[in-house]
């Protein structure tokens, strides 16, 4: 019983170790895993691959000798062989039986299903003849169909001639494809089709550009001033149109038409009507110059004209537009219109450029609104008639155009504008020498224009509303881009002007104090920002003179200079009001101008070019301390300037930044609006470093003054502190010796005998100091003689130690008594100075100051063992008895 276990075991085992794929039917070998990896691998793994197929085989010879085996032992092969007889005679039994079956179907066949097969094939023959008859049918509605297509082409009735078009078409191709008899026939109707679709299109680009370039009476001028958004304005042939363009949109046509054929139309023809209507305007312009006061009028009864001129530029004079070769015959079949006569005469770019510089500024202002009328009726037209083809096409073939009409409206507005810009430019040079005062309504007006342009062509993308976002492009650049061009010449042709101005007047400016007539308070108030002393009218009428400039409360005394300035920056101030859209480039030349006229202030003043150009014949006090007011002046009104200037810039900037947000939410672009406001915000922030240069040029002329002062010392001081001081009589100082106070003070005052040198400094002290107290402040003059009573005591203590060493002191006038001494001489001096100088009551506590340096230093530096140089108390104490000399403390409260 084991081994029978074991036989199983062995017989079934191949079974189990090899794997199944070697059993199946279909296998072959090039289905092995092994032809799937790496050629290496293969390679690499032959010899296991050998010894894994040969244990393979093995074990199927083994499993299969054991089969054999088993069959032999249980006598299979003995009992199939015994069986083979009666099978053979089982097959042949029913062979015939088959045999007998297959004779009776025959028979059945031909007996019963004869009569049902000849039914059929008659009722197929049946059908057959009947689709004839009816694809008969067809070629003969199809042969009749032409010629009332022809017809109804003739006649322009376009829809039903494309209904019946597009069913002979679809019998064509669907009953009668394939017919050898049908080509001649599919021929002549594609020809058709061909026809049909060029006629179509020529009359839509006919209908169209009469549409676009041509106002119904009566249409434009309402239109001109309705606000935009408003109801479109009538357009000639709308119905024609709307039946045109669903016949090229149901001919999937459209797009073409409108891309290319109706673009090349437009142009051609709008480059002849701005031609003629140009002309047409400079001959009227040049019959009647109009003058400034009847602009208006002329302007406001202009828009008649700018119709009926552009109606017969296009249609002729009844304006009824006349059939177009170029839309009738695309191809070149016909001939071309014959040019107007005005092309004939001379080259007509010359004539045209030259007629526009003979206008006058007034002459062409009225030109310029009429011809950007005209641009802005073109552009309503254009809106008013892309609505019409939308809404003609919505929801017939093609269904998205909307692309492609705002592309067509760039194209159009783009081409006549930059012809326009070309009018323009031939005015350049008489631009360039226009007035300044003038051209701010022209840059009105042209803005205005164009901007009402840009909402139209913003309309017409809201209407659209393309379910692709059109992203275009703005139609105003190229004509902006000339206007910011030429507006910018005008700008430095206006700064270069005001600059040699200035220049010319600070060559001839003498310093000298000027009345400040009355109409420069208006002048300062429109400056800085505040409100009119007087009304226009009050203005005009004499205010008189003031003696002061009065900025922000504070006083100042003016020069011709420092009046033709605060003028100048008013003009600049208003130019920077009427043109903010170059207000930046306004303030830098603002912001130039005024360094200028700090450096040729520094130049002609503090360094004497004036003098050496003989200007002046010297440079005073006088002349430093108003340079000094002027740039206190320039100095105080700057702050006001820069507020101003920050108004004027964010009066626009609510309106800009709106239409910016519009341009983002509908462009998805930024606008340029914001870095130039930044701009002219930082041009602002820069007066500041300019007010900041003023107040140097201001230090510096108050250290001058304190220099020429401290000068006039060193000169007197050199004389003072070298000779010897005059010879005192017997008793001139008897005074000193005096018991009783208070009557010897006239006494001692008569008695008191300085050095010569020191009246002249008294001189020029009190020179200096009255001038300055005419034209300065009392703290302007406090400061600089301050600065020049330090400086003095300073030099007084430097040249003092020399004269502790090096003077002699000769007897007489010197002796070692009690008033005569060097330091006793010296102190009388102090007494005299101090007696002389206290009536300037403006600079009392800096000539206190001095006096107590100059004490203390005689005190300090004369050595108290040289009895003929010493300085006594007693001699001290006497003069503050007299009152010639203050008490210590009450120069320590003045110093407080």
């Amino acid at each position: 019983k084991e081994s029978g276990l074991d036989r199983d075991a062995s017989a079934g085992e191949a079974h189990q170790a090899v794997p199944r794929e070697f059993f199946q039917a279909d296998f072959k070998v090039e289905q092995h895993q092994m032809f799937r990896q790496p050629l290496q691998v293969s390679i690499d793994r032959e010899e296991e691959f050998n010894t894994e197929l040969i244990g393979h085989l093995d074990l199927i010879e083994v499993s299969l000798f054991e089969h054999i085996r088993r069959a032999q032992e249980d006598q299979l092969f003995e009992s199939l062989v015994k069986l083979g007889e009666p099978i053979q005679t089982d097959l042949q039994a029913t062979l015939g039986s088959v045999h007998s079956l297959r004779t009776q179907l025959r028979s059945v066949q031909r007996g019963q299903l004869q009569c049902g097969m000849a039914v059929g094939r008659l009722a197929r023959r049946k059908q057959r003849v009947a689709e004839l008859l009816h694809r008969l049918d067809y070629m003969t509605n199809v042969k009749q169909a032409q010629p009332s297509i022809e017809m109804m082409l003739q006649g322009k009735d376009y829809i039903t001639a494309l209904d019946l078009l597009e069913s002979t078409t679809s019998a064509v191709e669907t009953h009668l494809k394939g017919l050898v008899s049908i080509k001649h026939g599919s021929s002549r109707l594609s020809n058709l089709c061909s026809t049909f679709d060029r006629v179509v299109e020529a009359d839509f680009v006919h209908h169209s550009a009469k549409a676009i370039l041509v106002a119904v009476d009566g249409a434009c001028a309402s239109g001109t001033e309705a606000s935009v958004g408003a109801v479109d304005v009538e357009l000639h042939g709308s119905e024609r149109l709307g039946r045109l363009c669903e016949c090229l949109a149901r001919r999937s046509l459209l797009g073409y038409s409108l891309s290319s054929t109706l673009r090349d139309v437009l142009l051609s023809q709008m480059k002849k009507a701005l031609k003629s209507r140009v002309r047409a305007l400079l001959e009227e312009a040049q019959q009647s110059q109009p003058q400034a006061s009847a602009t208006e009028e002329i302007l406001a009864g202009s828009t008649g004209t700018a119709v009926a001129g552009s109606a017969e530029a296009v249609g002729g004079k009844d304006g009824a537009t006349q059939p177009s070769e170029e839309a009738a015959a695309p191809s070149g079949d016909s001939a071309p219109s014959k040019p107007p006569a005005s092309e004939k005469a001379g080259s007509g770019a010359a004539e045209i450029a030259t007629a526009l510089g003979q206008l006058s500024f007034e002459g062409f202002l009225v030109f310029w609104r009429l011809i950007l009328q005209d641009c802005a009726d073109t552009a309503d037209r254009f809106r008013a008639y892309a609505s019409l083809v939308h809404d003609a096409v919505a929801g017939k073939g093609e269904i998205e155009v909307c692309n492609d009409l705002l592309r067509l409206f760039e194209v159009v507005m783009n081409f006549l504008l930059q012809k326009v810009g070309v009018l323009l430019q031939a005015r350049e040079s008489v631009h360039a020498s226009s007035e300044i005062a003038d051209w701010p309504r022209f840059l009105a007006l042209s803005h205005d224009s164009l901007n009402r342009i840009r909402a139209l062509q913003d309309s017409c993308r809201q209407r659209l509303s393309p379910q692709t976002p059109y992203i275009g492009v703005d139609i105003r650049a190229g004509v902006r881009t000339i206007l910011y061009a030429q507006t910018k010449s005008i700008i430095e042709d206006f700064n270069q002007k005001k600059l040699v101005h200035i220049q010319l007047v600070l060559e001839q400016e003498r310093w000298e104090r000027t009345d400040v007539p009355g109409e420069y308070r208006n002048i300062l108030s429109q400056l800085i920002g505040r409100p009119q002393l007087y009304s226009k009218d009050e203005a005009m009428k004499p205010q008189g003179v003031d003696r002061y400039l009065h900025v922000e409360g504070y006083p100042f005394i003016a020069v011709p200079a420092a009046l033709a300035l605060v003028q100048v920056l008013n003009s600049y101030v208003k130019l920077c009001s009427d043109i903010d859209s170059l207000a930046a480039e306004i303030i830098q030349r603002m912001g130039n101008l005024l360094r200028l006229f700090n450096q040729k202030m520094h130049e002609y003043v503090f360094q004497g070019q004036a003098v050496r150009n003989k200007t002046l014949k010297k440079l005073t006090a006088a002349n430093l301390a108003l340079c000094s007011q002027c740039c206190g002046l320039v100095a105080q009104m700057l702050p006001g300037l820069q507020a101003n200037l920050q108004t004027i810039l964010q009066k626009e900037q609510p309106q800009q930044e709106q239409q910016q947000q519009q341009q983002q939410q509908q462009l998805a672009t930024a606008s340029t609006g914001t870095a130039s406001r930044q701009l002219a915000a930082s041009m602002v922030a820069d007066l500041s470093k300019i007010a900041s240069e003023y107040n140097d040029h201001r230090n510096a002329l108050f250290d001058k003054l304190s220099d020429l002062l401290h000068d006039r010392f060193a000169f007197h001081a050199k004389k003072w502190l070298s000779a010897a001081h005059p010879e005192l009589e017997a008793d001139s100082l008897a005074w000193l010796f005096s018991e009783e106070p208070g009557a010897e003070g006239q006494e001692a005052q008569e008695r008191l005998q300085p050095h010569e040198a020191l009246n002249s400094l008294v001189e020029d002290i009190t020179k200096m100091y009255r001038a300055l107290f005419k034209t300065l402040t009392g703290d302007s003059v406090r400061r600089i003689f301050a600065k020049a009573f330090e400086d003095m005591a300073s030099k007084f203590d430097q040249q003092l130690i020399q004269v502790a060493q090096e003077f002699s002191t000769p007897t007489p006038p010197y002796e070692d008594k009690l008033g005569f001494t060097l330091g006793d001489r010296f102190a009388q001096d102090v007494a005299f100075l101090r007696t002389e100088l206290e009536n300037l009551s403006g600079i009392s506590t800096p000539i206190g100051r001095l006096f107590q340096d100059m004490l203390q230093h005689i005190q300090v530096r004369l050595p108290a063992s040289d009895p003929l140089k010493a300085l006594h108390p007693a001699m001290l104490s006497t003069l503050q008895r007299v009152g010639r000399l203050p008490e210590a403390r009450t120069a320590a409260q003045e110093d407080g």
